[in-house]
């Protein structure tokens, strides 16, 4: 699968990227995946409406921060990007796109910048659909929280998304592997207040972003300290996931023989 990279032809960038794109836009645009995504947004807008009262940030901010944010955000995650090397693999067309003129780190980045790119759109738009919501309850504040919370989500994405890739590479029960690692370091690890060791956790950092809104740690009593040391530690994890994912997928073949077997 892999080509010499002194003999691979001049490529654009620009060009390969917009070929990915309408690649991953089209499996994902699919009608079966609207309708998922409309049942299931219809389902939490219902439970929304049912258990929210009006008036009372907490009961919002508890759908909003402790499920949409902390869990269902992360998990999506890992299955959309965990899969997005391992998908073309099992469908025996990883070869395929290997005899394009890209160097093997760059056709990975360009996967994971796609489908970061629809997970960032896919999640604005349910993110502005909580906080209309939210409108719809009167819960008050939610113009000052609506800033920080899109800040943090990118940047959550991108961490998490890039995390999900790695795993993806390691091997192929990748989920079950995200949902240990979620468990044990984000809400274990992450939860330890009494040494360092808590900044091994995303999550932790997402907490220290979302705490710079009042209304926020009112609710849930997160420390507010070292924002830039927060966002600074998501992307810098980002970009160390992302290096590790390239150099795996780089000197590592994958082959449909292979998947069986593991």
């Amino acid at each position: 699968m892999s080509q010499d990279p002194s003999k691979l032809p001049t490529f654009y960038f620009g060009s390969a990227l917009r070929g990915m794109w309408a690649l991953v836009w089209a499996q994902r645009c699919t009608t079966g995946t609207f309708i998922r995504l409309g049942l299931a947004g219809a389902a939490v807008a219902f439970l929304m409406l049912l258990t929210v009262r009006s008036g009372n940030e907490q009961g919002w901010l508890g759908w909003v921060v402790g499920f949409y944010f902390q869990f269902l955000i992360p998990l999506t995650c890992l299955n959309v990007c965990g899969s997005m090397m391992r998908a073309e693999v099992q469908a025996n067309t990883l070869s395929f796109l290997c005899t394009r003129p890209l160097h093997r780190h760059t056709l990975f980045l360009l996967q994971y910048i796609c489908h970061v790119g629809w997970l960032q759109l896919m999640f604005l738009v349910c993110t502005l659909a909580l906080f209309t919501l939210g409108g719809v309850k009167q819960v008050e504040g939610l113009g000052g929280l609506l800033p920080m919370m899109l800040f943090t989500q990118i940047l959550a994405i991108f961490a998490w998304s890039a995390l999900a890739a790695l795993l993806g590479l390691v091997h192929q029960r990748f989920v079950v592997i995200g949902i240990l690692y979620w468990l044990v370091v984000e809400m274990g690890l992450g939860m330890v207040e009494s040494s360092n060791i808590n900044q091994l956790s995303i999550l932790r950092h997402v907490h220290t972003l979302m705490a710079q809104n009042e209304i926020v740690v009112s609710v849930f009593k997160w420390s507010a300290e070292a924002p830039l040391t927060a966002g600074l530690v998501l992307g810098g994890a980002t970009i160390f996931f992302l290096a590790a994912a390239s150099a795996l997928f780089t000197f590592r073949e994958y082959l449909p023989s292979q998947e069986a077997g593991q």
